[in-house]
């Protein structure tokens, strides 16, 4: 288990969902853990439903709730969504992307 960290998901498409899977189905976390946002209602009422875990369309609330935040968005659009969530992070709080071919320079940069 994950030491009781709740885990935020912004962008919750199939990579997301495999993730959010792999920590139920692992048990390594519940799923009153995990928060994650989309910008499709539809695709968050899907996740809830399968899921149990909680879902919103504010990528500013996941960052606020979570302990871990895990950058499932687009590359395209990683920039953006960073610039949009910066003011709530702090070093407390633990980021991953999974936004291919992004490397870590460039994410360090837009939080810098």
């Amino acid at each position: 288990m994950l030491n009781n960290k709740i885990i935020g998901f912004i962008g919750s498409g199939n990579m997301g969902e495999a993730l959010i899977n792999g920590l139920l189905v692992s048990e390594q976390s519940r799923p009153e853990q995990i928060i994650c946002s989309d910008v499709r209602e539809d695709r968050l009422d899907e996740l809830k439903t399968r899921y149990g875990i909680q879902t919103t369309t504010d990528n500013k609330q996941v960052v606020k709730t979570s302990d871990i935040i895990i950058l499932a968005v687009k590359p395209q659009i990683l920039a953006e969504v960073i610039k949009e969530i910066a003011d709530g992070l702090d070093i407390s709080k633990i980021i991953i992307s999974i936004a291919a071919g992004v490397p870590m320079p460039a994410i360090e940069s837009l939080l810098a």
